[in-house]
């Protein structure tokens, strides 16, 4: 297959899987796993599932896309900051806004990727997903390790309070995650709106690891 072809099916590939993903997380978002079926997540695209079937063996293999894609995403706009040369106190705090920014932006497959694993696969049959399952914690693990080096380092120089950094990371990521449970994006709701939320729950955030002067 010609370079050209083989670039346009691979992207169109990706193209179908992020419909199919982003459908599906709208699903799973409202009905919750057991209730998504994969004539549902058709059905809502307008598609066959004979479509969906193309690219997924089973309604988990969706689930579990959904995770990975909103980890991938998550890493590609907060890991160019966490490489970067600001001071820690404000790394962590660009780090947090674009982290609520695209957790407001893209709230189903985000949502999803905080509450839905451990709530609707885990106890069911996460054996028989080993794999899958040890591909998403470490991406997790991998990400919340990015704030944890950023957190010591800002205890280093005394900016943070000095305790040990996955442990300040945990209510840091509580103060950010909440909003999966509370926030309904309204229709019309416009970028300003979305700052202002996001301005406020960084604020609180950051006050909760700053150090005490």
């Amino acid at each position: 297959m010609p370079a050209e072809r083989k670039k346009a099916a691979t992207e169109g590939e990706q193209a179908a899987r992020e419909e199919i993903i982003g459908a599906a997380a709208e699903l799973f978002m409202d009905l919750g796993y057991t209730a998504t079926s994969i004539d549902a997540i058709a059905e809502k695209m307008g598609a066959t599932k004979g479509r969906i079937y193309h690219y997924y063996r089973s309604k988990a293999q969706v689930f579990f896309d959904v995770q990975i894609t909103a980890m991938k995403r998550l890493f590609a706009v907060v890991e160019p900051i966490a490489r970067g040369n600001l001071a820690p106190d404000a790394k962590l705090e660009q780090m947090a806004r674009a982290h609520l920014e695209l957790m407001l932006r893209e709230l189903p497959i985000q949502k999803v990727a905080v509450q839905g694993l451990q709530r609707h696969l885990l106890q069911a049959g996460g054996f028989r997903h080993a794999r899958t399952l040890q591909e998403i914690a470490t991406l997790r693990d991998d990400y919340e390790q990015m704030f944890a080096e950023v957190l010591d380092e800002g205890a280093r120089q005394k900016m943070f309070d000095d305790l040990p950094p996955r442990l300040l990371s945990k209510p840091f990521f509580g103060a950010l995650n909440w909003v999966t449970v509370w926030y309904r994006p309204r229709r019309l709701q416009d970028n300003e709106e979305i700052r202002a939320i996001v301005d406020a729950l960084v604020e609180f955030a950051m006050r909760g690891v700053r150090r005490e002067v």
